[in-house]
């Protein structure tokens, strides 16, 4: 991937897939303004120019000082299996109306050719995902296949796909847009349920399968990240799915993730025995 000499604007930038992608831009030339109402990764080099804050309140004096050619829209809350009532207002602040802000203002960038928004499998109709018990055969989720968003995010996530459909018909000329439907994403630093699996069997404790039929396409972040690179220096609008072509239960992939514990308490049990064998008073 060439971005060299590329001015790109990241938004949620200290999330999962943001952490993976600004070292990647900036090893591929790119000069990046990397934003998040999160603190600034560690890993970050001084070439990334970072703003710290929530960005419904950035103005068109910001963007416009930046000049981006590159809008990669990463920003979102996601609402979790357990819901909560306080998802209502943060879904709209941080999913609907930052994204509708965001592209109030960068429809204005004179230097924009390009957004990319990252959305979700979250818009389809979770029958075709989600299962009570195991289905008679595994449906491979396509652009065209029903769409009744599942939850709130996924609300949101069509909601702006919409809205980046309606600005084509203006500004077309201008820039071009792509909303990247990403499966079920994992990553380092994440509230997915893989990271809270593993955090809790760290601890020590029970993990808890919801909808163990379901079947999902499970990416991860740096893979995501590669892929909305990818798509930002292609020419490609409109919608496209993101996933790596392989799906699994969501038992199967916790009952994985238990062995894979238990092989590595069984190595550290024997290494505490042989240490203890061993070990020489002085």
């Amino acid at each position: 991937m060439n971005y060299t000499g590329k001015r790109v604007f990241v938004s949620g930038a200290s999330g999962v897939i943001g952490r993976e992608m600004i070292p990647i831009l900036v090893e591929n030339g790119a000069t990046v303004m990397a934003c998040d109402i999160q603190a600034m990764p560690k890993e970050y080099t001084a070439d990334v120019i970072f703003r710290r804050g929530d960005l419904n309140f950035v103005s068109q004096q910001e963007l416009d000082s930046f000049n981006p050619e590159i809008f990669i829209h990463l920003a979102a809350t996601f609402e979790r299996s357990k819901k909560t009532y306080e998802h209502w207002e943060e879904n709209f602040w941080h999913n609907v109306r930052l994204s509708n802000h965001l592209m109030t203002l960068m429809r204005n960038v004179k230097s924009l050719k390009r957004v990319v928004f990252p959305s979700s499998y979250l818009i389809y109709e979770k029958s075709l995902y989600s299962f009570d018990s195991a289905p008679p055969k595994q449906v491979n989720l396509k652009e065209m296949d029903p769409i009744y968003p599942r939850n709130l995010t996924g609300m949101a996530k069509l909601a702006h796909e919409i809205e980046l459909n309606f600005l084509r018909h203006f500004t077309n000329d201008n820039f071009t847009s792509v909303c990247v439907r990403i499966f079920r994403g994992y990553g380092k630093n994440s509230r997915d349920v893989i990271s809270r699996w593993v955090r809790d069997l760290i601890q020590g404790k029970k993990i808890f399968v919801y909808r163990p039929e379901g079947i999902f396409d499970y990416i991860y972040g740096r893979d995501s990240a590669k892929g909305l690179l990818k798509l930002g220096l292609s020419d490609y609008e409109g919608v496209i799915n993101l996933g790596t072509g392989r799906s699994r239960r969501v038992a199967e992939v916790g009952g994985d993730i238990k062995k894979a514990f238990s092989r590595y308490d069984c190595r550290r049990s024997a290494l505490l025995k042989y240490r203890l064998k061993h070990l020489k008073l002085t």
